[in-house]
């Protein structure tokens, strides 16, 4: 590949190759003396102070093994191999001749690159799945030969990756001996499955109901990411002790994949199916102290029921796998019925379609005002997503956000046209110099917010758009920030140190320990709709919503109450000193040119008058 051909575009083949990838499970592992060697020889015999084995993962970079490298992790953005990867080799002489790769950040910042040859290392089924690669911060240019040694260097890594996946199977296959999963030493699917069928003959024969239960880790790759193989090893331990506790009540428990657990209970009576499950859930979400971390699962169950949904185990595993895709029936439960099928359809076609429609720009950022409680002026919009799809129609927020919540590409790519469209407004909306800054506020996924480039994300977008940090206030959630309180914390304080605000978003639903919130720097705290809705008449509402106000101002926090839908609900929010009203009293999220003509016209003309 030539210095002028540098451009990457996601890969056709890209969840095959995926899929490739993380079958040989060798992401996130320790290093090995068999590829450490290879990277000292490449930088010996071409002189080159950096040599690095790397694998291509979804949204980063991971180094297997590396000589003059720091970090084990690189994001896309700064990486060179990315561009490698479509091409099978690249070689750039002078990244500062170059028209594409002198704006790169990895030349425009550490490790400040002037010289890159990488060749792309295939898996066994033949997907590039990461590169061998050598590099310089002088120009320089490889000779033929020297372009051959190096594309013989990366046939023998490649080989040596191969000779580790074979093992991986020699290994697995003697796993299936026992039938028992290695990490967990629970049954795997096919066990548990010849194990239910038996339950299944035996329900029938007594006339009672089994309920088939697929249990998914939702946070365990934010868990390996952050605390390693081995921590995230122990965790899985933990959960199969829970699981098998002899107190739970479960009939027979299986692996079904490393972030997936089957699960067998019975009932008599389908009215008993909450009050039998919701202890298990619980049991399994309570945290786990491991080695002076504390950290707390979060486990959604899909849920069939025998013989309703059928009496087959195929049917039933299949089924309860099923409902995890649909809507969930009550807090983490999703149970199976036929139009569960038919919202799994339609979630697969809304995944599908919706990466195309953000790097289309086919989605519209609507904004909802915070107002004063005493609706004397307007304090800021929070900005929030809206989708008209030509063969999907109207998709709500509430049905696309937790699909892009879930899929860290679809996650990224939100957040980042989220920002961009906030930035871009800003300038847009007149501010008189003696007001304070109108606020822009955007939500941010748990998966982002963990990101290790998280921060120098958002600053540099900022930069780009020359907005200054206090114009923007980050919306997150309490569950989003339990995965790793002291990473989160630490987080946020980077962010606040530079002057943007963070504000704790639906708060009452979720942990809402004081505890945590004691600990958390946030800004705002945002009291949840469900909490306003019994204003003013509910005594207890009025009680509770008084003295979350108390507590939030005792702590120096500015308060909002969402969903204020009447004059006598921004009455009363008042008077119990709350600062700022968001709700359809005022606007319903709109789009930018409705917002900046509310905002221009506030409180004039039909809009309630200030108190």
């Amino acid at each position: 590949m030539d210095d002028n051909s540098a451009r990457f575009t996601r890969l056709k083949d890209e969840d095959a190759r995926l899929t490739e990838l993380r079958s040989l499970d060798l992401l996130d592992t320790c290093q090995e003396e068999h590829f450490d060697r290879y990277t000292r020889l490449v930088s010996q015999v071409f002189n080159a102070p950096i040599a690095v084995i790397s694998l291509i993962d979804e949204n980063r970079q991971w180094l297997k093994s590396s000589i003059g490298m720091e970090s084990r992790e690189i994001s896309l953005e700064h990486s060179f191999c990315v561009h490698a990867l479509e091409h099978g080799y690249l070689e750039v002489s002078d990244t500062l001749t170059n028209d594409f790769f002198r704006h790169h950040k990895a030349v425009t910042s550490y490790p400040h690159i002037r010289f890159y040859a990488g060749v792309v290392l295939y898996g066994p089924g033949g997907h590039a799945i990461g590169t061998l690669c050598i590099s310089d911060t002088h120009p320089r240019s490889l000779n033929e030969v020297e372009r051959s040694w190096l594309i013989a260097f990366g046939n023998i890594v490649e080989e040596q990756i191969h000779l580790t996946s074979q093992l991986l199977k020699v290994r697995h296959q003697a796993s299936r001996i026992n039938q028992r999963d290695t990490r967990t030493g629970l049954p795997d699917e096919t066990l548990f499955g010849e194990t239910l069928e038996n339950l299944i003959q035996l329900a029938q024969i007594e006339s009672y109901h089994l309920v088939v239960l697929h249990l998914r880790m939702n946070n365990l790759d934010e868990i390996s990411r952050l605390y390693g193989r081995e921590n995230r090893n122990a965790i899985l331990k933990c959960l199969t002790d829970r699981l098998t506790s002899p107190d739970i009540g479960i009939l027979a428990v299986g692996n079904m994949d490393i972030d997936r657990f089957g699960a067998v209970v019975s009932i008599y009576s389908l009215r008993d199916l909450f009050g039998v499950i919701k202890p298990i859930i619980n049991k399994l979400n309570a945290a786990i102290d491991l080695n002076g971390l504390t950290i707390r699962p979060n486990i959604d169950v899909g849920i069939s029921v025998s013989p309703e949904d059928g009496i087959s185990p195929d049917d039933l595993l299949e089924r309860a796998r099923a409902a995890l895709k649909g809507p969930k029936t009550y807090e983490s439960i999703h149970i199976f019925t036929h139009r569960t099928e038919k919202c799994a359809l339609r979630r697969h076609r809304v995944e599908q379609r919706l990466e195309s429609a953000l790097l289309g720009s086919k989605l519209q950022q609507h904004y909802q005002p915070l107002v004063l409680a005493d609706g004397s002026g307007v304090m800021g919009f929070e900005a929030l997503a809206r989708w008209q799809d030509k063969s999907l129609g109207t998709v709500s927020p509430g049905e696309f956000v937790p699909i892009a919540e879930k899929n860290s590409r679809l996650s990224r790519l939100l957040t980042d046209w989220s920002l961009g469209c906030v930035c871009e407004k800003a300038h847009r909306w007149p501010i008189k110099p003696s007001d304070p800054p109108l606020k822009l506020s955007i939500n941010i996924p748990a998966n982002q917010f963990y990101q290790r480039n998280f921060v120098g994300h958002i600053l540099q977008t900022l930069e780009e758009h020359d907005l200054a940090p206090q114009r923007l206030t980050l919306e997150l959630t309490e569950e989003s920030l339990l995965t790793d309180i002291d990473s989160a914390v630490l987080t946020m304080r980077k962010l606040r140190d530079c002057g943007i605000s963070l504000a704790l978003d639906d708060f009452g639903t979720g942990y809402s320990s004081l505890n945590y919130l004691k600990r958390l720097p946030v800004d705002v705290l945002k009291i949840d709709k469900s909490f306003i809705d019994d204003l003013p008449h509910g005594t207890k509402a009025v009680n509770l919503v008084s003295g979350i106000i108390r507590i939030a101002h005792g702590l120096g926090l500015e308060v909002v109450a969402e969903g204020v839908e009447c004059e006598a609900q921004q009455t009363v929010l008042y008077e119990l000193g709350c600062d700022v009203l968001q709700g359809y009293l005022f606007s319903r999220p709109v789009d930018a040119e409705r917002a900046l003509a509310f905002l221009t016209t506030w409180p004039k003309g039909s809009h309630p008058a200030a108190i």
